[in-house]
């Protein structure tokens, strides 16, 4: 984000000062606060380069790093300020207890702890450079190349220094709203239109719900890394031991050899020498057959060992075929999630659930630690989201048996449960809440997505079934747009 970009961005952060910090998380090289009194969270993108409110609630790691840490001592004060220095690409949110610098101006963007005038953490090495927070907001400085070529698009000619300055002043009077285009190094987000872009992909009411796509898109393809790399791994493994049960299905089949070849020991006891390597003696049809042996065990134990070998491989081959065909089912759906994910990356983290229950990732979080769903207010109706299939088990477990649950049909996504207090749900809040239930599933994109919903007394958890799975006994449906961000 450029200067005069992260100003907008920051006029909309401005409804945070006064909030409390609930809690710090950091995913990768992104950090997010999230407040209360009132309630929204902030994303610190140092790797993105970027500043925005945030909706977003992706899955964090177990462990927090090391910079995340030290902010946590923040946790509980009040945000008294953001401020952006002149119209750089420097941001500060100043605490009772210290400041948080937020540095996108090198190659390799950075964030600061501060405390008493020192920088007391930091987010990669290095330390803040030159930073004047009381400086003059000159428009130019705000205006980095992306905007400087927009100006030119715009104008239709290489602006001078005075079309800059008029270009920069335009920008700052606008009111943000959200433009999401598609342009040769990706996907773009912009707090005004730029026509000469072409159609924007999607629009929003405001300009961090376009840039909270574009992290969503960043996280989730490092996350859609992981989850390929995974899934390789898996279907490598998968292959292996398909090959190596066919190898046993095989072994297995000669249990009649073994268990004839006993029987013909104990048959012919008399005929065969004691310490004998290999011996000749009359099959059961009369032609003769060559035996091999142990010469350090008595034959009568060779052919109780045989019986007890020939037992074994029966059994075995009685079990392969069923688990061939549940090898042959993983490694199908196994496939199909590859190119799912390698389609549509922006879908990984809402299969974690169904890659956890196929051993492709282990378990998100230690058993018994509580969900922490996204929560949206509606029209006094408070809505809440799953993130994983663990979460999706969370919210129904823990929902009243009249508040309402909604899942987009046939394909995976979240559970979106409305808490109703025991009262009727009007139908826009029905709708809006269905709208959330499509975005966040596998149908987010498609023009009519077909979402189910009933009351929690209606569903139920099958015995071993996976995290995430419940039947419902009664339904209806609802059809709404999967296109755009609810």
């Amino acid at each position: 984000m450029e200067g005069i970009e992260l100003q907008a961005a920051l006029r909309e952060a401005q409804g945070l000062v006064g909030a409390k910090l609930a809690k710090v998380h950091q995913v990768g090289d992104v950090l997010f606060l999230r407040f209360f009194s009132p309630s929204g969270a902030l994303a610190l993108d140092a790797g993105g380069k970027a500043f925005h409110l945030t909706s977003l609630r992706p899955p964090t790691p177990m462990e927090p790093p090391a910079f995340c840490r030290r902010v946590r001592g923040l946790e509980g004060q009040k945000l008294l300020a953001i401020g952006q220095a002149g119209l750089d690409r420097v941001i500060r949110l100043r605490f009772p207890g210290g400041e948080l610098v937020l540095d996108l101006r090198p190659r390799l963007g950075n964030a600061f702890l501060i405390e008493e005038g020192r920088v007391v953490a930091s987010l990669r090495p290095g330390g803040v450079q030159g930073v004047e927070f009381q400086g003059p907001d000159d428009p130019l400085i705000g205006l980095g190349p992306y905007l400087k070529r927009a100006a030119a698009a715009a104008l239709g000619h290489p602006p001078n220094e005075g079309e800059f300055r008029r270009f920069a002043a335009e920008l700052l009077s606008l009111k943000p709203q959200g433009f999401l285009y598609r342009s040769p190094q990706g996907h773009l987000a912009s707090f005004f239109p730029q026509p000469y872009l072409g159609e924007p992909l999607e629009t929003f009411p405001w300009y961090w719900q376009a840039l909270d796509r574009l992290l969503e898109e960043r996280l989730s393809l490092r996350a859609a890394r992981e989850y390929l790399d995974g899934i390789k791994r898996a279907l490598r493994r998968r292959r292996r031991a398909l090959v190596s049960l066919e190898r046993e299905s095989e072994e297995a089949a000669r249990w009649e050899e073994l268990q004839r070849k006993a029987d013909l020991i104990l048959a012919r006891l008399h005929d065969i020498p004691r310490g004998a390597a290999r011996a000749t003696v009359e099959g059961f049809d009369g032609a003769p057959v060559s035996l091999d042996l142990d010469p350090a065990l008595p034959p009568a134990e060779q052919a109780q060992r045989l019986y007890a070998r020939a037992r074994r491989l029966r059994r075995k081959l009685e079990i392969i075929p069923a688990r061939l065909r549940e090898l042959q089912r993983e490694i199908e759906r196994l496939e199909q999630l590859k190119a799912l994910v390698e389609e549509r990356p922006q879908l990984a983290p809402y299969l974690s659930g169904e890659l956890i229950a196929l051993g492709v990732l282990s378990k998100e979080r230690p058993t018994g630690r509580p969900a922490r769903p996204r929560q949206i207010v509606i029209e006094g109706f408070r809505v809440m989201i799953g993130r994983s299939a663990q979460e999706n088990d969370e919210l129904v477990r823990r929902a009243s048996p009249r508040d309402l649950w909604l899942h987009a049909r046939g394909v995976p996504g979240a559970h979106v449960i409305v808490v109703t207090g025991g009262r009727s749900v009007p139908e826009e809040v029905l709708r809006r809440a269905a709208e959330l239930a499509a975005w966040h599933s596998q149908a987010r994109g498609e023009r009519k997505v077909e979402v189910s919903y009933t009351e929690v007394r209606h569903l139920r958890k099958p015995k071993g079934a996976p995290p995430g799975l419940v039947t419902v006994s009664k339904e209806g449906v609802i059809v709404v747009s999967g296109e755009g961000s609810p």
